[in-house]
């Protein structure tokens, strides 16, 4: 199937997926208010930031192994799938206990459904790798429709009975339990490809892709330790705000995952031919670049009109942050086109060592920068970040690849659109 095909088609399930998705948590923001909406985001970031012990950047791998070996896609999906469910039912178990003991049933309460959910939803996206790698992705996203569909459905009944944060965790969960039967049904050859369990298994696959694991987590943080940040500088209700201008930023984000999903198995078959490698590189740069750019601006300009019209008056301050977003989105798109290049290229360990660093420096810069800004200060952190991982990636991608200076230096100019929308109240500029 044609390149342009498979991004339409991609982009279409995504949409849904993304559109639904979204939709689904601006009515809950709306209807829960910033601190209750604040109180479900927070345990929802913390229930996000476990599952990825059990995640381990499976996705990555599967794309790039079965890109090099199509044959193998049946047997590689259900070794994946096995470890995820070991790893899955371990970590839920540990975990809802944890909480128990240390924060009480209610906390233990909206973990215990928003990790199931979390869990569910990584198992579900297994089995829809079978469905990029073999090139289906028309399928794909006729069960994304749906499913997306089913899912905004449930959640915004439950909130309608009753707006709490128990219940609209309840109608989250039970809706990605639903998706996963749902996709599980229509990718059951690969559960019969399941063989019998074995923990030496589990360990050889862990070791495999440790380091596409630790990259992942630490990619992953970002959205997610957010939420803890943020409660323990400024409260709840800031977390509130600031997750309802990330379920934007998050839905523009799914983009990324689009062209990542499409470019990365054909870089990875590329990879060892350093002109065609080249090639797809530099297309890997112009779409995600472009992408970038257009859904930044959109949060920046559009800013002033977004807010009420989705959020309401609660969320005024969300006003001032989403410009910032808007940049931040941008930044982050170019540093994700060298990391799709890097992964391509088997440079996993550089990139997980990369996010090292960058998490460091952005704590660094957050601990003056969120009590001096508020929720902007944490954004203008994660920029700082997101900006010196762009460099690092480049500079290590360009000695990979050969790839010149034109989509790096088109990127930087284009970086200055975003000047006239920025604000810094706490510091009395604008």
């Amino acid at each position: 199937m044609s390149l342009g095909k498979n991004i339409a088609l991609m982009g279409t399930s995504t949409v849904m997926r993304l559109g639904f998705g979204m939709l689904t948590f601006v009515v809950m923001a709306r209807m829960l208010g910033p601190e209750a909406f604040g109180q479900l985001m927070l345990w929802l970031s913390v229930a996000t930031l476990l599952s990825l012990l059990a995640n381990f950047g499976h996705t990555s791998y599967l794309l790039k192994e079965i890109g090099g070996q199509p044959s193998q896609a049946g047997a590689l999906i259900a070794e994946v799938l096995m470890v995820r469910g070991v790893l899955s039912l371990l970590l839920f178990v540990g975990a809802t206990l944890i909480v128990a003991v240390f924060f009480g049933f209610p906390s233990c309460m909206l973990l215990a459904l928003l990790l199931a959910a979390v869990l569910a939803d990584g198992l579900s996206e297994v089995f829809n790798v079978g469905f990029r790698a073999t090139d289906r992705f028309a399928a794909e996203t006729r069960l994304a429709t749906v499913i997306a569909g089913l899912q905004f459905v449930i959640v915004a009944t439950a909130l309608y009975i009753d707006a709490s944060a128990v219940v609209a965790a309840c109608g989250f969960c039970l809706s990605r339990f639903i998706a996963l039967l749902m996709v599980a049904g229509v990718q059951r050859s690969y559960l019969a490809s399941l063989g019998p369990l074995s923990m030496a298994r589990v360990v050889s696959k862990l070791r495999a892709t440790f380091s596409y694991g630790s990259d992942f987590a630490l990619q992953s943080l970002f959205g997610q330790i957010d939420s803890v940040v943020l409660n323990s500088f400024l409260g709840a209700a800031a977390v509130g705000v600031f997750q309802a201008g990330m379920r934007l930023f998050t839905g523009g984000a799914q983009a990324a995952s689009v062209l990542a999903n499409v470019f990365l198995p054909r870089a990875a078959a590329a990879s060892s031919d350093g002109e065609r490698f080249r090639r797809e590189s530099v297309r890997v740069q112009w779409a995600f670049i472009g992408v970038g750019l257009v859904f930044g601006l959109c949060l920046a300009v559009g800013s002033g009109l977004i807010v009420p019209l989705l959020y309401g008056e609660q969320y005024e301050t969300l006003k001032t942050v989403l410009p910032w977003l808007g940049l931040l989105f941008f930044v982050r798109f170019f540093a994700a086109s060298w990391g799709v290049v890097l992964t391509s290229a088997g440079a996993q360990t550089f990139r997980a060592w990369m996010n090292v660093v960058q998490w460091l420096l952005v704590m660094g810069v957050a601990i003056w920068s969120v009590p001096q800004m508020g929720v902007v200060g944490w954004v203008c952190a994660l920029i700082v970040g997101n900006l010196f991982l762009s460099i690092t990636y480049l500079l290590r991608g360009y000695a990979l690849t050969g790839v010149g200076v034109t989509q790096p230096a088109a990127a930087g100019a284009a970086a200055f659109a975003f000047y006239p929308f920025l604000h810094f109240p706490a510091l009395g500029f604008s």
